[in-house]
């Protein structure tokens, strides 16, 4: 027994020694990717790539389809330059090579102009300009590496671009995207080239967006972001888009990947289907840590959330110009708060609330030529939530019980084609036909009597299409141009919205661009189905009438390569919203536009306008450091039905945020990596609407003051964040260790004020506290 015991503490302590002593070995790593066209994504062979910075140089040239393998590459930092005859170079900066899992780039380039002439290196590329390329102004790109590394983003893209310019959130628990005073539900996410529901656990479509992401960062690739007058193939949105895309598997080698972490632990693996097949797998699982650990000892004498979710993606070339995809996410979640006796004695409150969370598509694309491909989607996604809440006093003999069964689904078939007709020219087309299914219902109970708010199913169909072009006059001078259409069954309304956009190089360091666009958005079709009884205790639904939201945005840039590595951005934008969904009592102020579900009918007579200015001032990651330092100052207005103009429920009127991080070589021969990142975020305060102090007195009852809605402004928003990471690389393995750390200084912000019946005065209600998120990865 004792030589046992001998030998597990001698093996224990070999490990821990390899783990965190290291050994001296000088490791190294494969690069490997694609290089294609950035319009067509067509591949372009015999592309050299070059590793910069090292002696003896390292280089390699891409075959017939495109790819390209670069072995024994050092890890740590590296960056990489691309050159094509006929294209503008490209300079990959400051890519992460690790000892465990090899890297896959894929690099896109852009046909120049200047063909006959000398091709020399050309200046350095932003590292955030859009994949997109007919966006001209408020859209970035961003990586996987952002995601993980800004403080307090969880790995959840959605919580990471919290830290651009116009972006907040009012809520630390949910995964609220607040962009330029607009409500959360006016943002269109699409995964793969499709829309989906909000990707998140614990959500309702339309109305809550949840509190942890679907989005596991084992399966991102490089996606945008656009916060105003985006493409015309992006409808059904007048806030902005999350353009995700997910990444392919290893097609070579077997790699594996687990994660332990307060949030969730998850395990990936992703591979190739043989040795001689550019097919490849990618599966990510992951279960709620907090419900494992409960099962093992008591983490909370309440509820603990408990979620799960699997994603994946499947990659099948079919020949040297057709490539099939299968992708799919999908999570379920739960939060039951069974009866347990709450402050006030005899008073049992019973919160349950489930929510079901999926999509999936098959993708193909389809190369005509190099020059024109086609790109098909068809996919099924939906959300299903059921909502169950009820107060039992025993002291009066009082109830009241809320229930929401919200079902939704989609099922739809895209298809885009892109044509590059000269290194001027570019056209992209696409319809996208959608098929909607509902089953809602949503009533109130108090005391004996129900009252039923939304009971309706059925179907509907919302048609889109829409073709952009752009137009390159010179390298420093390009133009878009486009049409988006939409078409929806619900309410027969038809909405024609014109796009447009330049982009003018005015000096090597200063470039400026504009936006313009009539963008529409419809309403969850929950609100649509609203059910009014007349005098004469006649049912109607008179939402089902309601236009389309039209929004008209405004936007002008500039962008000033202020330093080698970074730049300053500042952009000016107005937004004119018309066909808004307010109450239709001129008595009551209450707008769609304040992001929640309204119980009562509505008219599109209503408008809104959204106006601010933003500053960026950003330096990329390089030297071992980074740093991004936003502002914003806007104003979010709405005119009610009693033609008075009322702030927005979202409109904090200003944002500030500075995000850095530093990262330091570690170990024998600097293998290692230590980084540490801190983020300062400071946002007006939430906005809420006072009591009528008299109607109470006189009846015992609370109402609201509906000509002063929203005007309550809480105190300000601010919060420091910060995470520590330690990457130690080891031949053909990786452990990762983190620590995020949110709310450092424990500061109270309030999230809601609720008017106490015993004080006659409205209580703060506070948002997190400060909360350390431990994580552990090793990768192999």
């Amino acid at each position: 027994m004792k030589t046992l015991k001998l030998r597990i503490s001698i093996t224990l302590g070999l490990v821990f020694a390899s783990i965190f002593l290291g050994f001296g070995q000088d490791l190294r790593q494969t690069v490997k990717g694609r290089v294609t066209d950035i319009v067509t994504g067509s591949p372009l062979m015999g592309a050299t790539i070059v590793l910069l910075n090292v002696e003896p140089q390292l280089g390699v040239v891409t075959d017939m389809q495109g790819f390209f393998s670069m072995e024994n590459v050092p890890v740590g930092r590296q960056s990489f330059s691309c050159s094509y005859l006929g294209y503008e170079d490209a300079l990959i900066s400051e890519v992460l090579v690790g000892s465990a899992k090899e890297i896959n780039l894929t690099i896109r380039l852009t046909e120049s102009l200047n063909q006959l002439e000398e091709v020399v290196i050309s200046a350095r590329k932003d590292q955030i300009k859009p994949n997109n390329k007919l966006a001209t102004v408020s859209a970035r790109s961003f990586g996987v590496e952002e995601t993980k590394r800004f403080p307090a983003s969880i790995s959840d893209p959605g919580r990471m671009a919290l830290s651009f310019a116009g972006v907040t959130n009012t809520d630390d628990t949910t995964n609220e995207i607040v962009i330029r005073g607009n409500a959360p539900n006016q943002l269109l996410w699409k995964i793969e080239g499709v829309e989906v529901p909000e990707p998140n656990h614990f959500s309702e479509e339309g109305y809550s967006p949840g509190a942890v992401s679907l989005l596991s960062t084992n399966m991102l690739g490089n996606s945008d972001f656009f916060t105003g007058a985006f493409p015309a193939e992006y409808g059904n949105a007048t806030s902005g888009v999350f353009d995700i895309r997910l990444r392919n598997g290893n097609a070579e080698n077997t790699e594996y990947a687990f994660q332990f972490g307060v949030l969730g632990t998850d395990l990936a693996i992703e591979g190739p289907f043989s040795k001689n097949y550019k097919g490849s797998y990618l599966v990510n699982y992951r279960y709620s840590t907090l419900t494992i650990l409960n099962n093992i000892i008591e983490v909370s004498e309440g509820s603990v959330p408990t979620f799960q979710d699997l994603s994946f993606k499947v990659n099948l070339p079919l020949g040297d110009k057709t490539n099939l995809s299968a992708w799919g996410i999908g999570g379920v979640s739960e939060d039951n708060q069974d009866n347990v006796e709450q402050v006030v004695p005899d008073v049992f409150e019973d919160e349950q609330f489930d929510s079901k969370t999926y999509m999936g598509g098959i993708n193909i694309k389809h190369f005509f030529s190099p020059n024109t491909s086609l790109d098909g989607v068809l996919s099924y996604s939906g959300n299903r939530s059921d909502y169950d809440f009820s107060v039992d006093n025993r002291n009066n003999n009082r109830f009241f019980r809320e229930r929401d069964i919200l079902r939704n689904s989609a099922f739809r078939l895209s298809a885009n084609l892109n044509q590059k007709f000269n290194a001027k020219t570019t056209l992209k087309t696409g319809i996208v036909y959608s098929r909607l299914d509902y089953d809602v219902l949503s009533d109130e109970t108090i005391d004996a009597a129900t009252e039923t708010l939304v009971n309706a199913d059925g179907n509907g169909t919302f048609l889109q299409f829409f073709s952009q072009a752009k137009y390159r006059f010179t390298e420093k001078l390009s133009t878009t141009f486009g049409l988006h259409a939409s078409t929806f069954s619900v309410n027969d309304d038809f909405v024609l919205e014109p796009r447009g956009g330049f982009e003018y190089r005015i000096a090597p360091k200063h470039t400026l661009s504009a936006g313009f666009g009539l963008h529409s958005r419809r309403m969850p079709l929950n609100q649509y189905f609203i059910e009014v009884e007349d005098t004469q205790g006649n049912v109607t639904t008179p939402n089902k009438e309601l236009d389309l939201m039209r929004a008209t945005h405004y936007v002008l840039g500039y962008d000033w390569r202020v330093i080698k590595n970074g730049h300053l951005k500042v952009e000016v934008y107005y937004q004119d919203l018309n066909k808004v969904a307010v109450s239709a009592n001129p008595n009551n102020t209450d707008s769609f536009l304040n992001g929640q579900f309204i119980s009562a009918g509505l008219v599109d007579s209503g408008k809104a306008r959204n106006y601010g200015l933003e500053l960026t001032l950003e330096k990329f990651f390089s030297n071992q450091y980074y740093f991004l330092v936003t502002s914003s100052l806007f104003d979010s207005q709405y005119r009610a039905a009693d033609g008075n103009w009322y702030d927005s429920r979202y409109n904090a009127q200003y944002t500030f945020n500075v995000v850095g991080g530093k990262e330091f070589k570690a170990g024998r021969n600097s293998n290692n990596i230590f980084g540490v990142n801190a983020k300062l975020l400071w946002n007006g305060g939430k906005r809420g609407t006072p009591v009528d102090l008299d109607y109470f007195d006189q009846t015992g009852n609370v109402r609201i003051l509906q000509d002063q809605r929203n005007t309550l402004e809480f105190d300000d928003y601010w919060r420091l964040d910060t995470s520590f990471s330690y990457r130690i690389n080891r031949p053909k393995v990786a452990h990762i260790i983190s620590l995020d750390i949110q709310n450092l200084t424990n500061r109270q912000n309030i999230d809601e004020m609720f008017f106490s019946t015993r004080t006659r005065a409205m209580v703060p209600e506070y948002q997190l506290e400060l909360l350390p998120l431990l994580n552990y990865r090793i990768e192999f």
